[in-house]
């Protein structure tokens, strides 16, 4: 939409707004990253927007999936699985309430 090309268009114009949302984007994939640890759970990948997991991505799949968060198996390989991170403090509270199986 036209809004969206000029909110996008201003926000590439604006280098505070892109160093801030950067920072702000690598703390969370990093709380992210911590709690898949402690539930045993190795991210793998530099991408700042998901990390991808080696388990039994089924299972975990579903699971996650019955607590309304959605994450992306892979057809080609049935240990994968990406999660995005979590876009607030609450939603990374919920992942890990789920991974713990609470």
């Amino acid at each position: 939409s036209a809004a969206a090309i000029a909110i996008g268009t201003a926000a590439y114009g604006d280098s505070g707004w892109i160093a801030s949302a950067r920072a702000a984007l690598f703390e969370r994939v990093a709380a992210l990253d911590r709690v898949l640890r402690r539930h045993g759970l190795e991210p793998i990948g530099a991408s700042p927007q998901f990390r991808l997991v080696q388990c039994e991505a089924s299972a975990l799949f579903d699971r996650l999936a019955r607590t309304g968060i959605l994450t992306r198996p892979f057809d080609y390989d049935p240990r994968w699985l990406r999660l995005g991170v979590p876009a607030s403090r609450g939603d990374l509270a919920r992942l890990d309430r789920a991974l713990a199986g609470g």
